[in-house]
């Protein structure tokens, strides 16, 4: 029976009650419900017969056709994850009238189960462009998906953003196929708008999703289509690492040292979990260093490497060290899947290479008990790199020590967490230094550091901070000195003694620059200090940034940042020292 518009309506307007609040992270969106294939969309809204899904569910006929997958067999990705499940880390929730076959890359990871069953298929994104693709397939009426793709940094949720084709040619699902000719997906309705095909508890409820199909009246099997790219912005943008060579799941340290290190282009995979790749027994090196006390708290010894001609004015003791360096050739793409990969004590050593991306990776425990005895990022005059989704604690050194000659360098959803009761106040003493370099900071965290988040120093650094929170900082967080020049946006600062300070060095009275673009900032807890210069808002005259960025205001990133920043983003796995 073909229900009348009114009566539609009326049934329609008993639903519509409910419009749901995204999570914190996101903006709160009113979603008004609308006849499926609603208002604006073209052409005429499919009847309430095609969408139905009520009833028995029909015969698991999977998309017929070699187009649509017919005969294929499902593939062996690394990308395709076995070890968490529905709502518990980065993937696709898919649910589809009637069954469907899931593609990443050109890949097959995931066919339905059974006809208008909800799957979740774990997932993880590489650099670069990413393909997911999906056949449909209905034993009557419209064909329909409804998809939901959570990555590290957002979701995505299926609309007319999405390609949609009923002839899809050969090689539809792969990287660079020209879907120029296919259509846009019509919306078809919210989830549960298509009774009997709602979505179960594991399919995300604050999803944006819209069921999406063809036009009306299309029978037969459909492809969907969607591309998005995860790329670098800021001064890092065009690093594209080992993009096009054949991803390689490294699980020894041989391997990965052997690979990383090598002069040909790689993209290097670790598995999700902790690699611990710190030295062993004999291999563990015995050495000697300066012990010291913290003046705020005589109770507690510091014991610190000796570097160049450092001395020490008491006598040395010995100790242990078991720190791993990875150095890198040119080209590479190292990426933690799922969840991230910890890598406890091994430091990034980025010398004169060039294009390198380093993602959802935790540096951690590296020699935490010691001081100078490495940091978890060293850039020597790189050239070309992003570093995005990274985990930083518990480190010796610095965060991340930014040499002169360095350029174009993006660090995005990074969580330096500075926390380590081995230091004095128990918390990082010197976080990140920036010299004569080009650096580009976003959705960072810095968090319970003493200074130093960044400092900027030298006449040809150029640094550009925005949509960072800077929190739990005793002493000054952001800092330019010796002409260095620093644009600071969008950011939020809170239980920090001082936001920012300008000041000069030894050999010169120069003072830094710093632009805190005005009331974009958003300052917290008596964090609105500012040293150096008037003691106002720093508004000196500093450099435009030679690229395109969008910075979402200050109190729009706060939530972002905090849960999406660091390996994992929101489903960032426990780490603990040994």
């Amino acid at each position: 029976m073909r229900l009348s518009r009114s009566t539609w309506l009326l049934g329609v307007a008993a639903l519509s009650a409910s419009a749901w609040a995204l999570s914190c992270e996101d903006q709160i969106i009113q979603t008004a419900t609308r006849l499926p294939g609603g208002a604006g969309l073209g052409g005429s809204s499919p009847t309430l017969t095609e969408l139905d899904c009520e009833g028995e569910p029909p015969e698991n006929e999977l998309p017929p056709g070699a187009a649509f997958g017919e005969g294929e067999e499902i593939a062996s990705s690394p990308l395709v994850g076995t070890s968490y499940g529905a709502l518990e880390g980065p993937g696709l929730s898919i649910t589809a009238r009637d069954t469907f076959r899931v593609y990443i890359n050109g890949d097959l990871v995931a066919v339905s189960e059974s006809a208008r069953t909800p799957r979740f298929v774990p997932l993880s994104l590489l650099p670069g462009e990413n393909v997911i693709a999906v056949s449909v397939h209905a034993a009557a009426g419209t064909p329909a998906a409804l998809l939901h793709l959570d990555e590290l940094e957002r979701s995505h949720g299926s609309g007319s953003d999405w390609k949609l084709s009923t002839a899809p040619e050969t090689d539809w699902a792969a990287p660079g196929h020209d879907d120029s000719g296919w259509t846009a997906a019509r919306e078809l309705g919210s989830a549960g708008d298509l009774p009997g095909c709602d979505p179960e508890a594991r399919f995300p409820s604050n999803t944006t999703a819209r069921w999406i199909g063809p036009a009306p009246g299309t029978r037969g099997p459909i492809a969907l289509r969607k591309v998005i790219r995860v790329e670098p912005i800021g001064f890092g943008e065009g690093t594209t690492g080992g993009a096009g060579a054949t991803p390689v799941l490294v699980s020894d340290w041989a391997d990965l040292e052997e690979l990383a290190a090598s002069d040909e282009p790689a993209v290097l995979l670790l598995s999700e979990g902790i690699h611990d790749f710190r030295r062993k027994g004999s291999e563990v090196a015995d050495i000697e260093v300066c012990p010291s006390t913290c003046s705020e708290d005589p109770d507690k010894t510091l014991h610190q490497v000796l570097t160049g001609d450092s001395t020490c004015a008491s006598p040395l003791v010995g100790t242990t060290r078991d720190d791993r360096i990875l150095r890198f050739g040119s080209n590479k793409t190292l990426v933690g899947l799922g969840r991230g990969a910890a890598l406890p004590g091994v430091t990034m050593d980025l010398d004169e290479s060039e294009n390198i991306i380093v993602r959802n990776i935790a540096l951690y425990d590296l020699n935490a008990s010691l001081l100078e005895a490495g940091d978890a990022f060293t850039l020597t005059r790189p050239s070309r790199i992003w570093i995005d989704h990274a985990t930083v604690k518990w480190i010796s050194d610095a965060f991340a020590d930014i040499l002169a000659g360095t350029s174009a360098v993006t660090f995005s959803y990074v969580h330096f967490d500075g926390s380590n009761e081995a230091e004095c106040n128990g918390r990082e003493r010197w976080a990140t230094t920036i010299t004569d370099s080009e650096v580009t900071m976003h959705h960072c965290r810095f968090d319970e550091v003493s200074t130093r988040a960044p400092l900027a120093q030298g006449s040809q650094a150029r640094i550009h901070l925005f949509n960072n929170v800077f929190s739990n900082i005793s002493d000054w967080a952001v800092g330019s000195s010796c002409e260095g020049q620093v644009l600071l946006e969008a950011s939020v600062f809170e239980n920090v003694d001082a936001a920012t300070r300008r000041s000069g060095c030894s050999d010169s009275t120069s003072l830094g620059l710093l632009l805190a673009v005005p009331g974009s900032n958003l300052y917290r807890d008596g964090s609105g200090v500012h040293l150096g210069g008037e003691g106002e808002e720093p508004a000196d005259d500093v450099f435009t940034p030679p690229y395109t960025y969008a910075p979402d205001r200050a109190s729009d990133a706060l939530p972002q940042v905090m849960s999406r920043s660091g390996a994992g983003g929101p489903w960032a796995l426990s780490l603990a020292r040994e």
